[in-house]
């Protein structure tokens, strides 16, 4: 796994150069004697391959003894890092920095308040105390947070996606590990909703990255086919490239469906072996017993990424059980912005499948492209459409693809500050017929979202409470 670089402390790294500082004074010192230089301009740089920037309303530093001070309105940057403060003192010799008032450290997607600062940014190893601040989509608290090369160490600490002052639910933990936009892994981890502890696990792990990231607390809703549900996923750190995870659902009317199994993630590439139960949206269920997943880490290439995957498992439906073996690729372009509201987006993709049921086979050509407007802060609105080009068909209700030709599009409108009504819908080309035709309501929960859906066209309610995706 490709570790970015120290994301929150960065800007400090290179506070100073090894080498020389800079000052680019208005007004030079004369007094040759003196045992320090002043920068009167407001404005130290420090140059190298990546320029450092530390500006303040007064800068001092002397040659002799490597100290340097900055005080009023201290910033420094490097790139898009930044660190502010009103205080800051350090020595170019030590390579070390303290800041003993408030300080805060910022990069993209990171943003961390603390008081009392240390840091080396030769060894690029120090500490904060007293921490509160954002990291991803999580907000952090910390008694004192240590610096490393490639990750961000967080003691006696608390982690929640719900920004209110008191969270609805939050995970405490003794030590908490941090990849910024990679992971994260909590130690004797506890999760709370309110100042009720639902359970705890001595260490457990969750993605960082975009889309990846799934909620440590459980779910809660109603289907009209599966009766009242209660889902709760788990990740268990076991190395550091290994995970093992369970997916726990309850379906009043089936009972338990679990799902669990062992993520390996490689330098390019992923290794997913599982068990599992599965559900699609026409209520087809299928399970795997077991299945191993590749997934090739995405490949970007000037405008398009390109996207890879190859399973092999024994499925069971029904009478219907044997092996199956699939091989998927597909090509995205980037999205086009046709306005500032306006994005189109266009794929298409191949995957070929083998059934090992009757030995028979089906190659999938599809095409892919939809345009999702946004004019203001309370609409969005989309409208798609799929083509399939099969071969055969698939011997799996659960995987068969329903109309080679389809249309999409809806809407999803913010009536207030509490609730939200969206329309999806489903056209059938080929047959040229209403397929699904489903109303939302969504109800902000403070930190909690409820979805009440109506499927006309199945006659079905669908009701889910879970928290927010913020």
């Amino acid at each position: 796994m490709q570790i970015k670089k120290l994301m929150v402390f960065a800007s400090v790294v290179m506070l100073v150069s090894n080498t020389s500082i800079t000052g680019q004074a208005a007004d030079k010192i004369t007094d040759e004697a003196a045992a320090s230089k002043v920068a009167t301009s407001n404005k130290v740089v420090s140059q190298d391959k990546a320029p450092i920037v530390i500006e303040g309303d007064k800068l001092s530093f002397s040659e002799e003894t490597g100290d340097m001070f900055a005080e009023g309105n201290v910033v420094v940057k490097q790139n898009t890092d930044v660190i502010t403060t009103d205080i800051m003192r350090g020595n170019n010799k030590t390579t070390e920095i303290w800041i003993d008032g408030s300080a805060t450290l910022q990069q993209p997607g990171t943003e961390l308040v603390g008081f009392g600062t240390h840091y080396n940014y030769t060894t690029r190893l120090g500490n904060m105390h007293n921490v509160k601040g954002l990291v991803g989509k999580e907000h952090i608290t910390s008694n004192n947070l240590e610096f490393y090369p490639e990750k961000l160490v967080t003691l006696q600490s608390t982690a929640t996606k719900c920004p209110a002052i008191v969270p609805d639910y939050h995970m405490s933990a003794d030590r908490i590990e941090i990849w910024p936009g990679e992971k994260m892994v909590a130690y004797n981890a506890k999760f709370w909703i309110g100042k009720m502890v639902i359970y705890s696990m001595p260490r457990y792990q969750t993605s960082l990255k975009k889309d990846e990231a799934q909620s440590a607390f459980p779910s809660i809703g109603y289907h009209s086919g599966d009766g009242l549900t209660i889902s709760q996923h788990l990740e268990y750190p076991i190395e550091d490239n290994l995970t093992a995870f369970a997916d726990v659902d309850y379906y009043s009317k089936h009972g338990f469906k679990p799902s669990y199994g062992f993520i390996s993630k490689q330098k390019g590439y992923s290794l997913k072996l599982y068990s599992s139960n599965e559900e699609n949206s026409d209520d087809e269920w299928v399970k795997k017993e077991p299945e191993l997943l590749f997934t090739l880490d995405p490949i970007k290439s000037g405008k398009v990424t390109g996207y890879f995957t190859a399973s092999a498992g024994k499925w069971k439906e029904g009478d219907v059980s044997g092996w199956r073996r699939d091989l998927k690729m597909r090509v995205n372009r980037n999205p086009i912005q046709l306005s500032k509201a306006v994005t189109l987006n266009v794929g298409v993709g191949y995957e070929k499948v083998y059934y090992g049921y009757d030995n028979s086979s089906n190659n999938i050509w599809s095409f892919n492209t939809n345009i999702t407007a946004k004019p203001n802060d309370r609409l969005e609105t989309w409208l798609g459409y799929a083509y399939y080009d099969q071969s055969g068909t698939s011997v799996y209700e659960y995987d068969k693809i329903d109309n080679d030709r389809e249309l999409y599009t809806g809407f999803m409108y913010k009536v207030d500050k509490m609730n939200s009504f969206g329309v999806k819908m489903k056209y059938d080309i080929d047959h040229s017929r209403v397929e699904d035709l489903d109303y939302t309501w969504r109800r902000n929960l403070h930190c909690w979202q409820a979805d009440i859906t109506y499927r006309e066209k199945r006659s079905q309610v669908n009701v889910k409470l879970s928290t927010i995706a913020w």
